[in-house]
């Protein structure tokens, strides 16, 4: 299940319109000004470089999480949260929090805990994509639990959409123009490139300083007590 905060849709072929009409206006890229039209000979480049994009704003920023059923398994406390083990972690960055039900209590959302690997010693993480329960852990809250985790955009094609908080659209646009433009050789591209990318750079740390995308991780009281030995 794949969650977001507040983001809106946005087709790959209106983001290239958005890109025909600002960074890119009067650029070889371009087709039609008055149109917003892309060269088709560009589009594929283009495309490369958004995903390149929506790689970077949802690796750094938790913008997108999904959440995954674990079964346990006798006598397996490791568990390895990458494609090889389900297409569900195609995409996974890291993880997030487990949520479990104590094994005698009723499975409702009145009794869910959750629990943040780290910083909860029943649940540790050996390395970004894998985690380790406790034999106690597994008895005490068999037969499953879910895990949330954050997840990058997926990757998307010429007839895609675009799935971001409405202002990371004008940072996506800042992304790919200054990439598009410094490749293109000239000194005077290289520069507004340059220029491009910086906005870039500094819009997406405005953003983690403001918490304008409300990505900001909170502990839940419960945990921080529980982790800390009081419960």
């Amino acid at each position: 299940m794949l969650t977001s905060y507040r983001n809106i849709i946005m087709l790959f072929t209106d983001f290239l319109k958005k890109l025909a009409y600002g960074q890119l206006k009067n650029t070889s890229a371009i087709s039609d000004q008055d149109l917003g039209t892309v060269d088709s000979d560009h589009e594929n480049q283009l495309l490369e470089l958004t995903n390149q994009g929506l790689i970077d704003i949802t690796t750094k920023m938790k913008l997108l999480e999904s959440t995954f059923a674990l079964t346990f398994v006798d006598d397996q406390n490791i568990y390895t949260l990458t494609e090889n083990f389900d297409s569900a972690f195609t995409d996974y960055v890291r993880l997030l929090s487990v949520h479990g039900v104590y094994k005698d209590l009723d499975i409702i959302p009145e009794n869910e805990k959750t629990f943040i690997p780290k910083t909860n010693s029943q649940i540790t993480m050996p390395s970004w994509t894998s985690v380790r329960f406790t034999d106690q852990f597994m008895k005490d809250y068999a037969p499953a639990v879910d895990l949330k985790f954050q997840t990058k955009h997926p990757k998307i094609d010429l007839n895609g959409t675009i799935n971001l908080p409405p202002h990371l659209y004008e940072a996506l646009a800042l992304y790919v123009s200054g990439l598009y433009l410094s490749h293109m050789g000239s000194e005077e591209h290289t520069t507004k490139g340059d220029s491009y990318y910086g906005l870039y750079l500094k819009m997406m740390g405005d953003d983690v300083d403001e918490n304008k995308s409300q990505t900001s991780e909170v502990l839940d009281e419960d945990t921080r007590f529980q982790d800390r030995g009081f419960v």
